[in-house]
């Protein structure tokens, strides 16, 4: 039985990989409605005072980033919370945060 080789003659590209102008190309940061920015500060609010878990999803650097651990404190005047987990405490600012969810 003979093995078949496969033959490359070129490569497609499906997207381009340097822009062809010079402008700079952001991904916007998710837009949260007044609304929806209120009702995930009431979330950190209770899940601070339960001093339950939490899984965040926040927005930093154009990508997103999850964090997983419990509020040990929110500044409001600095607009940041810090929360633990295994590794240490970390801050977040409120303004990246995307979606809370308790997990008790």
């Amino acid at each position: 039985m003979q093995k078949a080789h496969t033959r490359w003659h070129g490569l497609f590209v499906s997207e381009h990989t340097k822009p062809l102008t010079n402008e700079i190309i952001t991904d916007p940061q998710p837009l949260l409605s007044g609304d929806e920015r209120r009702s995930i500060h009431e979330l950190l609010a209770v899940a601070f005072e339960r001093r339950c878990p939490i899984f965040i999803q926040s927005w930093q650097d154009r990508h997103f980033h999850y964090h997983r651990g419990i509020i040990q404190r929110i500044d409001g005047e600095k607009e940041i919370l810090v929360y633990s987990d295994p590794f240490g405490e970390w801050p977040l600012a409120l303004e990246a945060i995307t979606s809370v969810h308790m997990l008790e």
